[in-house]
């Protein structure tokens, strides 16, 4: 009897022990609201720091050349299109004390590249002076995107331009 009395309580402590561990069928829960950001790190722009334009000869209208890869990298990650821009300044040599300068100088930037969402209409040959002139940027932009062309330069020279080396700057920007 002893055996059957301790097998009982044995069962029934089992039985207690699991109807304790068991979830009530009307538990409480709660909900979190969890929120968080996600911050754009910007917009830059990478340019060559030097370019040799391909040399002419003294009479020439014109001399022209590739500036190299010019890269935008939007990591802003919203919608705001961007607009790549560029100065010239007139191109200038020095002979003895004779200044000869070109007449015009002209941008443009060829195909360009892509990565993410964004269009990027293209716009031709882009007179440049000392004011900031569009030569890039897209119409729709979603996202983290970068834009890389190769863009030609001719400086147009008047027929009276003198031998000797010429220097401008190109200045290009993004906003």
């Amino acid at each position: 009897m002893n055996k059957k009395m301790y097998a009982v309580s044995v069962i029934a402590g089992a039985a207690a022990l699991l109807a304790s561990t068991t979830t009530p069928a009307s538990a409480a829960t709660g909900d979190t609201t969890t929120t968080f950001a996600l911050a754009g790190t910007g917009l830059s722009i990478t340019v060559q720091p030097t370019a040799a334009l391909t040399n002419g000869a003294t009479g020439a209208s014109s001399v022209s050349g590739s500036l190299g890869t010019v890269t935008v990298n939007d990591a802003r990650g919203g919608v705001t299109p961007w607009s790549a821009n560029a100065t010239s300044t007139t191109f200038t040599s020095t002979t003895g004390a004779t200044v000869s300068t070109s007449t015009g100088v002209s941008y443009a930037s060829g195909p360009i590249t892509s990565t993410g969402s964004l269009t990027i209409p293209p716009l031709g040959a882009t007179a440049l002076n000392g004011t900031p002139t569009k030569v890039a940027g897209p119409t729709v932009v979603t996202g983290n995107n970068t834009a890389a062309w190769n863009p030609t330069l001719t400086v147009n020279l008047p027929t009276t331009a003198l031998a000797g080396s010429y220097t401008g700057t190109i200045n290009t920007s993004v906003s």
